[in-house]
């Protein structure tokens, strides 16, 4: 059984949300690519020619190219409104490609968190096997399958390291709490003063820090 408590969203996912219930982003229906260019006064033109995004000043466009299949015209909507999310200006061709590969590799975080923002995969309907749950996430946010599974994935990753973070925690709040002379039995007390006394009548003394 799935424990939503143990996710921890990024830094990155807690921009993206509140950035989406800024302009009233709450559902997966929202998620529409004119809707959302439309609400953050972005031009957006389908052409064909390559996708990309452009900013100077306050214009910002986003070009997506119209021969591409339905699917992959929405990731690069995303995929581009990353970059202009993320501040990705200026000719990106005069980059080093280490630059480079770093930029597109952000923008892709971007577009996977914007596409399927976790808030909301928490708030489908839960299946009777887990297993079909990356069939609605893809239907529900309109994307491939493949990419649908791999977000699934990467949330059973953090929920299973948010449990194990949260063991080890109470792991060492149990050591500290049977460290701690307050939390003894009687019989513990007893025996501690005993070998305290002991130690004194032999002149050693006891240091407690």
């Amino acid at each position: 059984m799935l424990n939503w408590d143990f996710y921890k969203p990024t830094e990155l996912e807690k921009r993206i949300n509140a950035h989406y219930s800024s302009i009233g982003i709450e559902s997966p229906k929202d998620l529409r690519e004119e809707l959302i260019a439309s609400l953050l006064d972005i031009k957006l033109r389908y052409e064909d020619a390559p996708s990309l995004s452009y900013e100077k000043g306050n214009y910002r466009c986003i070009v997506i190219d119209n021969t591409l299949p339905a699917d992959e015209q929405r990731k690069h909507f995303f995929h581009e409104l990353g970059h202009l999310f993320r501040g990705h200006s200026g000719d990106q061709s005069r980059f080093p490609d280490l630059f480079k590969d770093l930029l597109e590799e952000q923008a892709e975080h971007f577009a996977k968190y914007a596409m399927m923002p976790f808030n909301m995969i928490q708030a489908l309907p839960l299946p009777e096997f887990e297993r079909d749950f990356p069939y609605i996430i893809a239907s529900e946010f309109r994307v491939p399958l493949s990419l649908a599974m791999e977000r699934w994935d990467q949330i059973k990753r953090r929920i299973s390291a948010g449990r194990w973070e949260q063991t080890c925690i109470e792991r060492e709040r149990s050591r500290y709490r049977k460290a701690d002379p307050a939390n003894w039995c009687d019989d513990a007390k007893k025996m501690f003063r005993l070998a305290i006394d002991g130690k004194m009548r032999k002149g050693q003394g006891v240091i407690i820090r």
